[in-house]
Parts: C-alpha cells; structure tokens; sequence
C-alpha cells in the first residue's frame, strides 16, 4: 500500500529514505449499513467517512505536521480505516490531532528525550496514548526509518495516568429507581397516537430500550429484515429481533445475534413496519427512519429517547440508551445471572463490563431499603424482628460497646450489647449484632462503615461463587445480602431517631 522514496536527505539528523503514502486512491471501509458510503477518497485533502449515520473527518492541512510525519500518519489513517471499526480510526484521528499540538509535530525523525518528554502528555489521555502507541508499532512493524523497537517498548510500557474506562462501570452504577421504572413502564404502554407514526416509533425504541438494552449505533443499524415473525401451527405468533453486535477485528460486517422479544414489542414493530413500508415503499430498508424515510442517526436516535424519557418523568444528565442498558445488566446481576450470560445478553466480548453489574449485586439491599424503608410496615417489621432501640453512644457503658473485623478493617462505635458485660455471646461480633434483638445501635454509630465493609466482603463470595458457577445457590452470598439489608435498616433507623430528637428539642 505505501513505499518509500528514492530520495535522501543530506542532513545527518535525516540521512533516510523519507517515507512517501502512495496508498490506493480509495481505501474501503468497515460499514454497518448498506446506505453509507463504504470507502474513503484518500487523494482529497480532507477524508472523510461515515458511522452512525455522523460524518467523521480528517482535515489534514489543519494538522500542520512535518511533512515527513505527514505522510507516515496518512499510511497509518489508512491502514486503521482498513482493519477497524470507523469510530475506533476516528479515536486515532485525536491522537494525530493531540500529536500536533506537542514539539514532535515539527519536526521529524523524533530525538529520544524530547519523545521521552512528550509522553507524559500523552498519558494524560488513555485514548491518546492508544492511537501513539499503535502508530509506532505499525511503522515499526513495517521498518519504516525513524521508529525503533526498542523505544516502542518503553512506549509499551507507559500507563494512562486516567482511570480504566471499566472502573467508571465499576465505581459508578447507575439504572433506574423503583418509582423510575414504573413511569418508564407506564410510558411504554401508553397508547399512541395512530396519526403520529414518528411519535409511535419512539414508543416502539424505548420499549426495545427496555427489554434488550441495545446501544444507539445498535438501533441505527436495525434493518426491517433483522425483524422476524414466526406463526406456530396453532397459530401462535413469536418475534425474534437479530440484534448487531459490536464488530470484532477480522469483520466486515457486524455480527446479528438473535433476541427474542415479548409478543406486546412485536406486535408493535409489526405495526411500525407495516407504516413506514406504506409510507416510503416496500423497498425501505432501515426499521428506524426519519419523517424523510432516511435511516435515523445516533444523534437523532439519542434526543428522541430522551425526550421519551423526559416524558416518563426520568430525567439524569447524558444518559439515554445507556441508562436502560445498565439498568438491564443490573435487574440481570440481582437475578443472579452469572457474568458471562449477561455479557451475551448484552452483546459484550468480555466479561469485564458485564462484572461490574455482578458487582453491585450487594446494592440489591440498598434498592430494597429504599423501596420499602419509608413503609409504616416495613419499620415495625425491622424494630421487631431486628435489633433492640436506638441508643446514644453517651449513655452506653464502655464495656458494652462492640467492636469486630469485617473484611480485615477494625470497625468499632457501632452500638451496645444487652447482654452482662463478661457473658461470651455465641456468634460472631458485628455480623450477627444486626439481627440480634440484644444488639442497641448508636443513634450515631458508623454504620456506613460497616455496610461498606460488607459489601466489598460478599463481592469476594461473588467472585468465588462465579468461578464456581453457583451464584444463585451460595448461602455465605445470601446472609452477607440479608445482613447489608439489616444494616441499611438500621441506617434508616437511626436517621429518623435523630430527626425525632431534633423535633422534640425544638
């Protein structure tokens, strides 16, 4: 695809064979579509492509490299456009464009230090040590003068100074509440109108949103045909959606995985189909289309959910396809689904994302606490069945005071045992004083400290009883989850104890 030229430089500094693109004059690309221009003109001054139905462009006058580096990074934009997906070439478009901003811009073949030097910005960025690194290796691997294996090491070698996309799965869960869901569900099942079919078409992506949890690029990639119907002998109909996957290196094309949908969402896309094939012909192949008949974008597809959303009453900040999403993989994980299906289901390559739903499987006690924490019902059934009633610190006895380890930590201040102060208590400290009626907790005991605590616990029963494959069938794994339900109880407990208190002194 490239060579290099005859000419050399006189320079020392520069006594090699400039490497000169001379690429084919259209490089074909990975598309998910049959409606998007699937190759990239390489003679214009700006390439140009297309994904979710954006255009993704790089303008290289703009760049301002050297023109040495210039012509290197046109052979490696090339090569990328070629062997991956269309936003993943476009993730090396802001590395090249980050590299123009530094010192190594101007000026080509790099000297040692000052690339040494220029790292330290690149990790700042994951993504834009990424598209560096894979740079250097592509014109290492092609012996291209200027780029060393050894110096591609040390690159190697260079960690992000950011946070692993996965940890921001991993510290930050986010779904839908208990109140959330049912104005969610509500909305779904409300009735269209039959003359607004755009607005019955958003009805129809926000109940798929639900039930599969496809990203936006996935519904932009849905065609009428990914829809089947089957009729049974009986004459009972089923609905199958063949769901793209995310593309692997090695595909043209993205994988369809079939997903079986309820006959309420299939009746409804067999509507949906029958409308816009009346409306732009038989010939119409997206399933979401514009009041044009044009294939919808992820910009479009992303404001019209959110609208639905705002209309249930949900309203979170730059989340839309991706808050059903988690909130699929988390409803998963608290069933008990093991990692790997949920992956499957949700059409990961790995496993790593689809743990961090397993992860917050201990959050189970939280969603319960806040559901029924505020019942008159529920209180009298923690005041009865849990602990004794909520004391001040300043009034226990010291001796009385009960301390314990939870997950290696020393946890103490959490509340007092009833029972005489030299009597040996049969169970084990701290674990067993949440459901214990002799266990009087401190109005302001460091019960978050102990609710923390055994939650990164039983994520370590988690991780066993994965490996193990019985996550649904793990006894340590349900009293951990019984105890952190105690525990937040008595959090709320103590809350309102206080709030009483207050009202009282005033």
């Amino acid at each position: 695809m490239t060579k290099s030229a005859d000419q050399e430089h006189a320079s020392p500094s520069s006594s090699f064979l400039a490497y000169v693109f001379e690429g084919p004059a259209q490089v074909a690309i990975r598309t998910r579509t049959n409606d998007q221009p699937r190759y990239v003109d390489t003679r214009l001054p700006v390439w140009t492509w297309y994904d979710g139905g954006v255009a993704l462009k790089i303008d290289w006058a703009s760049l301002d490299l050297a023109p040495e580096l210039n012509e290197i990074a046109k052979g490696f934009m090339a090569y990328a456009l070629e062997k991956y997906a269309p936003q993943t070439a476009f993730m090396f478009v802001r590395s090249l464009v980050y590299l123009a901003s530094t010192a190594l811009a101007r000026h080509f073949p790099w000297d040692y230090q000052d690339l040494i030097i220029e790292l330290n910005g690149f990790k700042k960025s994951r993504q834009h040590l990424i598209g560096f690194r894979r740079l250097y290796r592509w014109a290492v691997d092609r012996g291209i003068k200027g780029f060393d294996s050894g110096i591609y090491l040390k690159i190697k070698d260079v960690k992000s100074d950011r946070v692993d996309p996965y940890a921001r799965i991993f510290l930050s869960q986010s779904g839908l509440e208990l109140d959330e869901e049912i104005r969610l569900l509500k909305r779904i099942e409300r009735k269209a109108s039959s003359s607004d079919w755009v607005d019955a078409q958003f009805n129809v992506m926000l109940h798929l949103g639900f039930e599969l949890g496809p990203r936006s690029i996935q519904f932009h990639s849905l065609d009428i045909t990914d829809f089947e119907c089957i009729e049974s002998a009986d004459h009972e109909k089923y609905y199958t959606l063949w769901l793209p996957m995310a593309k692997k290196v090695g595909q043209r094309r993205p994988e369809r995985r079939p997903r079986k949908i309820t006959t309420r969402l299939g009746e409804k896309i067999l509507q949906h189909v029958s409308e816009i094939q009346r409306r732009f012909g038989s010939d119409c192949e997206p399933l979401f289309v514009s009041p044009r008949g044009r294939r919808l974008s992820v910009s479009e597809i992303g404001l019209g959910l959110k609208h639905e959303l705002l209309e249930a009453g949900i309203e979170k900040p730059n989340q839309v396809t991706m808050l059903l999403r988690h909130h699929l993989g988390q409803g998963l994980a608290d069933q008990g689904t093991p990692a790997d299906m949920i992956a499957e289901l949700l059409g990961h390559n790995s496993t790593v994302a689809a743990r961090a739903y397993v992860t917050a499987t201990p959050n189970i006690a939280r969603i319960k606490e806040k559901a029924l924490g505020k019942s008159p019902s529920y209180q009298h059934i923690m005041r009865s069945l849990l602990t004794g009633k909520v004391v001040q610190r300043r009034d226990a006895i010291p001796e009385r005071a009960i301390r314990g380890v939870i997950d290696t930590q020393y946890i103490g201040d959490i509340g007092a045992c009833a029972l005489p102060v030299h009597t040996h208590c049969p169970y084990n400290p701290v674990y067993a004083c949440y459901t214990c009626k002799k266990f009087h907790p401190f109005a302001d005991g460091r019960h978050e400290q102990v609710k923390e605590a055994l939650q990164r616990e039983a994520q370590r029963f988690i991780d066993m009883a994965e490996q193990a494959g019985d996550l649904i069938h793990n006894r340590p794994l349900a009293q951990h989850q019984a105890t952190i339900l105690a525990v937040s109880a008595t959090i709320e407990r103590c809350r309102q104890h206080s709030e009483d208190a207050a009202d009282d002194a005033v």
